[in-house]
């Protein structure tokens, strides 16, 4: 029995191997889409930067040390164009000022002003110099006067048909004539004589070169195998 098993477990192994197994065709697995909502994003709000305002600069008044007032200066002019002549000079010391100016009137006197002032009060002295005249200031003109010009009547009239001397020019030659000189014909030496021509002996006769046959062309035979 165990025998008939056997026999019959290996005729169905042979028929297994005897016939080739055909696999399934493949397909590609299908998978279902899946929806995803739309998720929106609020804007997100920036507050507006707030820049403080620049203050104002601060002015201050420049601060001076309190304390006496103290110069002296002098100047003079003396403009002879324009007749301008004055001096100034002028001391001070705190309240106390003193200073005298002198300037030249036009009708040619002299004012002399000495002036002072203590702290009480100012105080002028006025002096006259010299004496008036009418033509003390002649300012000098800017321009020079003009010259005097002649009277049209001065010039010739002129005429309708001008008569101009003509006289005929002479044309003198700007060389002078030399008849040319000329070199004597130079003298040629006599034609030079050649001596003849040499003789060569004659070229010798050779004998000719000897002729040999022709060398028998060589011939290949092929063997027989």
């Amino acid at each position: 029995m165990a025998f008939k098993f056997v026999i019959v477990t290996l005729s169905v192994l042979a028929s297994s191997f005897a016939s080739p197994i055909t696999p399934a065709p493949y397909s590609s697995p299908t998978y279902p889409s899946q929806a995803y909502p739309s998720q929106a994003y609020p804007s997100p709000a920036y507050p507006s930067p707030a820049y403080p305002s620049p203050a104002a600069p601060k002015y201050k008044e420049p601060e001076y040390p309190e304390a006496p007032a103290k110069y002296n200066f002098a100047y003079e002019v003396a403009d002879a164009y324009t007749g301008d002549y004055k001096t100034q000079s002028e001391d001070r010391d705190g309240d106390y000022v003193k200073g005298q100016y002198t300037v030249v009137e036009p009708d040619g006197t002299k004012r002399i002003v000495d002036y002072s002032d203590d702290g009480y009060g100012f105080v002028a002295i006025v002096q006259k110099e010299g004496q008036p005249s009418a033509s003390a200031y002649q300012p000098k003109s800017q321009y020079p006067a003009p010259s005097a010009y002649p009277s049209p009547s001065a010039y010739p009239s002129p005429s309708s048909s001008p008569a101009y001397p003509y006289k005929a020019p002479t044309y003198k030659p700007a060389y002078k004539a030399v008849a040319p000189s000329y070199s004597p014909a130079p003298s040629y030496s006599p034609a030079p004589s050649y001596s003849p021509a040499p003789s060569y002996a004659p070229v010798p006769a050779y004998p000719q070169a000897q002729s040999y046959p022709s060398a028998p062309a060589a011939g290949y035979n092929k063997p027989a195998y």
